[in-house]
């Protein structure tokens, strides 16, 4: 269990109940995304669109970047450029992988010359986060040619934006300021509308006070106060609630899990498991299911196999929207709507997402607790009391 691992049980010290019992809640509940999960969905999500891009035999041109931060502006242009060391190396390096197995008429990171002569017909920008939008905004503003900028206006070339995970404050913001990136031609695998800690006023509480009113943490939200519940195995993302990566924080405040935004190695076990488990019984209580969630305390494995399913219909019956509960759920889009659809197909849900009766009976009848059945043993079969109201039997 993720309570188990020696500097998570370091953090978690830091904090008194109740406020332990919210930062459980929160540790078990953030989505921890591996690199190898990472790397397979670059490799997927760049190899199907390209398939669909050379449909039919076509084979245009096709240009792929990494979303980099841009580190030139007027103040230091004449400095030495140094490479990039962000989470877009990484991303760099995974498209340079692929690129070894793709086609000819697919370049990585092509010089303007080149684009030019190939007429680029597709532009593949390919990032791992978004949060407010700012970093590709100004990556577009700052690193892209002028010319590339004029053929994806004048409709000559067609940008596409993929991305791991993203908000959708940061995706609104892309399609307002960059009419070149089209809603349409954006695909992210875990969309967070809003973060499930902002939805939580005690663990939005949590975050600003770190559990301790008179030590105030800085950047309390994280940036764009996103409240991010995303972490990467090589990196925590500064959108995350500061209480996990800011060590900057006062004198007396609590000590981030993830310093400076840095993973240590003794939490890469972290990485690639679901350790959403261990909050299910403190979601089915938030979603009023008291039962249901103590049903859970006593039997994990009883409600384990489909425990999310459960989850997801505790909080619609609740009247939380689909949108509110996928946030929640720190599902991929792909994910959760698979197991929406298994609530409808079994008739838990209506095709509005509404909970039918079934649903809700399904819910009640989940949280008794089933009666034994009592065996008559040969030891009990013919016992006869020796007394009976004081009164004593005689044989």
């Amino acid at each position: 269990m993720i309570f188990d691992v020696p500097r998570v049980q370091g953090w978690l010290n830091q904090f008194e109940p109740p406020h332990r019992y919210l930062a459980e809640y929160l540790i078990a509940k953030l989505r921890y995304v591996s690199l190898e999960e990472v790397e397979e969905w670059v490799q997927r999500e760049v190899t199907g669109l390209v398939g669909e891009l050379c449909a039919g035999g076509q084979k245009p041109a096709i240009a792929l970047f990494s979303v980099a931060k841009p580190f030139i502006h007027e103040f230091n242009q004449e400095k030495e450029v140094k490479p990039s060391a962000d989470s877009s190396g990484r991303i760099a390096h995974m498209l340079r992988n692929l690129e070894r197995d793709l086609p000819n008429h697919i370049e990585l990171s092509p010089r303007i010359e080149s684009m030019r002569q190939r007429k680029v017909k597709h532009i593949i920008f390919v990032d791992d986060f978004v949060g407010t939008g700012s970093r590709f905004v100004k990556s577009w503003r700052k690193t892209v040619p002028r010319a590339v900028k004029s053929w994806a206006a004048l409709g000559w070339c067609k940008v596409w934006l993929l991305s791991f995970a993203a908000h959708e404050v940061g995706l609104k913001r892309i399609e307002r300021e960059l009419k070149a990136v089209d809603r349409t031609r954006i695909r992210v695998k875990v969309v967070i509308d809003k973060s499930f800690i902002r939805a939580n006023p005690s663990l939005l509480q949590l975050c600003v006070t770190g559990g301790r009113p008179s030590a105030l943490p800085r950047t309390p939200l994280g940036y764009g106060k996103l409240c991010s519940p995303i972490v990467f195995q090589y990196g925590c993302p500064n959108n995350a609630p500061g209480i996990l990566w800011n060590r900057q924080n006062p004198k007396g405040a609590v000590k981030p899990l993830f310093p400076n935004r840095s993973v240590p190695a003794d939490l890469f076990e972290l990485f690639g498991n679901d350790h959403s488990a261990a909050s299910t019984a403190e979601e089915l209580w938030l979603s009023n299911q008291y039962r249901l969630a103590l049903r859970y305390l006593e039997d994990p494995k009883a409600l384990d196999a489909k425990r999310i399913e459960l989850t997801m219909l505790a909080y619609l019956a609740r009247g939380r929207d689909v949108v509110s509960v996928r946030a929640i759920m720190v599902l991929s889009v792909s994910e959760f709507d698979e197991k929406l659809r298994w609530l409808v197909d079994l008739g838990l849900l209506h095709a509005d997402y509404s909970v039918t009766r079934f649903g809700s009976d399904v819910l009640k009848r989940g949280g008794r607790k089933r009666r034994r059945k009592r065996v008559a043993s040969a030891e009990y079969h013919d016992y006869y009391p020796s007394s009976f109201l004081g009164f004593q039997r005689n044989v």
